[in-house]
């Protein structure tokens, strides 16, 4: 496999859709632990493109059950705009991210900038499909990838004049196991491909990782990675800022992100929620940047 043309490097360090200190700072960590420079092991040309920028109204927790949505909002409208023009300008973009509701953004900024329709492969503990109905805690970024399936309020499912953003088949959820009862149940009901751990580990994670990579293509010409650490196992990565047991070893999420750069498919991801109050003396950060050379790397 062939070096990556071109890889832009996007942080998005905004804490909008969550709650918590330390996770705004994961771009920064791993910019100190000196990710850009080891890209160009794999990539023929990396360029940082900086951090996101954006005008943000006044924080609004009025309503407990969807949290600061205007902030989201304003966020995910900004990351459209610096997602598509990296993709137009030829660049592989690589997203360092603080939190999971910029997510919408993202998604339409692949779709805009890219030639074909973009699937979504997603790596995360939790589902994080969850609505105003189901969330137990009111968090945007507990309620992300249904949104991207046009549930939940306009003012989150339309914030780029249209829904959904994906189909249902145009998803997967990888490494899940930490779901609530209700969003487990809109899953079960839905067309969303869902790789709980325990279906990984049936698989192999790479096996699991292809099959999954293979499904979404059916639907969609291009494939987007967006990877929450949580979805690693705890014992590998201590700047976790979520953790749930028996996740992916470093090894095995490294082998199934190559099994999707394998396709020849991959056209964009996100490393999102490192913790870096949990990280003080970079160590963690380090690893993490490995990992993601390690998974963007050509043999």
């Amino acid at each position: 496999m062939s070096k990556l043309k071109a890889i832009g490097v996007i942080g998005i360090p905004y804490n909008v859709g969550w709650k918590g200190e330390g996770i705004d700072e994961g771009p920064s960590a791993l910019r100190r632990a000196g990710l850009i420079g080891q890209l160009g092991q794999i990539a023929e040309k990396v360029v940082d493109l900086g951090d996101v920028r954006a005008d943000l109204p006044p924080r609004d927790d009025s309503n407990p059950k969807l949290l600061n949505p205007y902030q989201v909002v304003a966020v995910c409208r900004a990351v459209a705009t610096r997602v598509r023009s990296a993709c137009e300008q030829g660049y592989f973009p690589l997203m360092l991210g603080a939190e999971d509701s910029v997510i919408m953004g993202i998604a339409e900024g692949l779709t805009r900038g890219l030639p074909e329709p973009v699937g979504l492969i997603y790596l995360d503990a939790h589902g994080d499909f969850n609505t105003p109905d189901t969330t137990p805690s009111g968090l945007i970024g507990g309620m992300d990838v249904a949104i991207l399936t046009g549930r939940g309020p306009d003012v989150l499912t339309r914030i780029f004049g249209h829904k959904p953003q994906l189909s249902e088949e145009q998803i997967a959820i990888f490494g899940a196991r930490d779901l609530d009862p209700p969003e487990l149940e809109m899953l079960k009901r839905s067309k969303v491909h869902l790789y709980t751990m325990d279906r990984v580990r049936g698989l192999g994670a790479e096996r699991a990782m292809r099959e999954a990579a293979e499904r979404l293509l059916r639907f969609c010409g291009r494939i987007y990675v967006h990877m929450d650490i949580d979805v690693l196992e705890p014992s590998e990565m201590k700047a976790i800022h979520m953790t749930a047991p028996d996740g992916l070893t470093l090894a095995e999420c490294a082998s199934a992100l190559r099994a999707v750069r394998e396709t020849g498919k991959l056209s964009g991801l996100a490393v999102m929620v490192f913790n870096a109050r949990k990280d003080p003396d970079g160590t963690e950060a380090q690893r993490l940047s490995q990992l993601i050379v390690d998974s963007l790397g050509h043999s």
